[in-house]
């Protein structure tokens, strides 16, 4: 297979000062990686047709790794499995997720490979190219660009992002970089997660709190955004920044929730 490279071409827009306009070439990207798929351990809870994988432990805490190229979805049904991307493009042309966790599941990265998660094509649903029913971690070293062409990029229900690695999410201009229930950065963690391109960076149903990591927030209509009382009136939504260092561009709102439930305590916010 041949070494592949993150194609994340920059383009500058002159606006009296230069602004910075970032978008995701997943289709050149492609061209580096292979016809075939790897899966260690391949074995008896390993399931492959031509356009499904699925992926079934008997007990918790497994870890797959997965290189090379697949078309189709993989699907994780046991909880706390880990899939651990090695140099792999996972896509889904038909319009559902290229990756869709029936329990709660981590997609993680190895140290210095490039990976890449993408959907496209159309569907009823308002899918993601990462989308589980239940909670979802996004972690590791290496780098991940997620790029969901048919609404969101990553959907799931509690979200934590975590690891030293580098994320790339874009979704449409009417879905989000990230649509969950809650999003929970912990303290302490070192990656940088760029979200671009959006409707919203990141839209949860209830909370958004963030006490660390490195954002990059560029051209989304609102960069963090939670419902309102009015929309659900019994779930409390907050926005709390804590920790974190946040870099924004083009974004129309940085933030949109109800009054008063927006706290940045800790966190240092640059306008680019």
């Amino acid at each position: 297979m041949k070494k592949n490279v993150l194609f994340i071409p920059v383009i500058f827009l002159t606006a009296g000062l230069f602004a910075q306009k970032m978008t995701l070439d997943v289709a050149s990207a492609k061209k580096s990686f292979g016809t075939a798929i790897t899966i260690a351990p391949m074995d008896s809870t390993v399931t492959v047709t031509k356009d499904k994988i699925t992926i079934a432990p008997k007990k918790e805490d497994v870890t797959y790794t997965i290189s090379g190229y697949f078309n189709g979805q993989i699907v994780n049904k046991t909880k706390n499995t880990v899939l651990k991307l090695k140099d792999a493009y996972l896509e889904n042309t038909s319009g559902a997720a290229a990756i869709y966790g029936e329990a709660k599941t981590e997609v993680s990265t190895t140290s210095g490979t490039v990976n890449y998660v993408v959907s496209s094509g159309t569907a009823d649903a308002k899918n993601a190219a990462i989308q589980c029913k239940k909670n979802l971690v996004l972690g590791g070293s290496g780098t991940l660009t997620v790029k969901g062409d048919v609404y969101h990029a990553v959907k799931a229900d509690d979200v934590k992002i975590k690891g030293s690695g580098a994320f790339y999410l874009q979704g449409t201009d009417k879905g989000s970089g990230l649509n969950c229930h809650s999003l929970t950065v912990e303290k302490g963690k070192t990656f940088s997660a760029y979200f671009l391109n959006s409707k919203n960076a990141v839209k949860a149903d209830n909370t958004i709190l963030i006490q660390s990591g490195n954002f990059y927030l560029y051209d989304n209509e609102t960069a963090f955004k939670t419902d309102t009382k009015k929309e659900d009136p019994k779930n409390p939504h907050s926005i709390t920044l804590s920790g974190g260092v946040f870099h924004t561009s083009g974004n129309k709102n940085f933030y949109e929730t109800e009054k008063k439930a927006y706290k940045a305590l800790g966190s240092k916010i640059t306008e680019e």
